[in-house]
């Protein structure tokens, strides 16, 4: 049951989960199998009156047209990808920086650790003061260290999780079409963080980064489409056109990148 686990009722707040049943097909005869999903309404303490079965073929659907919302042509997917190359060169230009300021920082600081030493060992200070300062000094060192491993996986971290975004927009429906039970399970709850149901109706609150997608991509997905279909041949009012979309879709995406936790072809 590739959506159990994760979608909840609207009313009582319980998990739903799902059932296999075996129906005779008057019609052919045959003996078929029918798989619902319904609440589990085990919150005692609270009426719960959504006990309407959802068969999974109803609820696989609601789910693939949420995930047509955010699916992106092959040349949208083309320019975003161009984008990011292009900002990570920024991005890897810019952790340089910091990383020197961190390591000058560090290494400060380790300087500093051995002033205290020198002087202890020299009775200029005494045992308490000496422990106060070496601890306030090794608390500091320790939190650059962090710093500076959190900014040496900076650039790659945000290489990797801006492009997982925008595959998942690019790959993802068709994936849950044909997958099996637990790449469609990976894919439903990649997209959003909290998914309910009321009255058969699946509602699923998208990740923040899936936003800018759902936002501005219709009208620049329309307005690309109309120049693509223009039976003129390329000229400067058109080329004009083209990345003027190519530029607003950059831009869209720009200040919000988003991981996701699906895993692409």
């Amino acid at each position: 049951f590739p959506l159990t686990g994760f979608i909840v009722c609207e009313v009582c707040g319980c998990l739903y989960t799902a059932e296999t049943k075996t129906k005779l097909v008057k019609e052919t005869g045959k003996i078929e199998d029918y798989t619902y999903y319904h609440c589990t309404r085990k919150k005692k303490d609270i009426d719960c009156n959504q006990r309407k079965m959802i068969t999974s073929e109803d609820l696989e659907l609601q789910v693939e047209k949420e995930l047509e919302k955010y699916e992106i042509l092959p040349e949208f997917l083309e320019w975003a990808l161009e984008g990011i190359n292009a900002k990570n060169d920024k991005e890897i230009e810019d952790r340089s920086k910091i990383y020197e300021m961190q390591h000058k920082s560090l290494v400060e600081a380790q300087s500093q650790l051995e002033q205290p030493t020198k002087m202890r060992y020299r009775k200029l200070i005494t045992d308490e003061t000496f422990i106060k300062e070496r601890d306030e000094l090794e608390v500091k060192i320790n939190q650059l260290k962090g710093k500076l491993r959190e900014t040496e996986a900076r650039a790659e971290r945000w290489l990797e999780l801006t492009e997982k975004t925008f595959k998942f927009a690019s790959y993802a429906r068709k994936d849950f079409l044909v997958g099996n039970i637990e790449k469609k399970k990976e894919i439903a709850i990649s997209l959003g963080q909290k998914a309910s149901t009321k009255n058969g109706q699946l509602h699923i609150e998208p990740n923040e980064w899936f936003q800018p997608i759902k936002k501005d991509y219709p009208a620049l997905k329309k307005e690309y489409t109309r120049l693509e279909l223009n039976k003129q041949p390329m000229n400067t009012s058109k080329n004009r056109a083209l990345r003027s979309v190519r530029a607003r879709w950059l831009g869209s995406w720009d200040s919000n990148p988003g991981p996701t936790g699906y895993t692409y072809p």
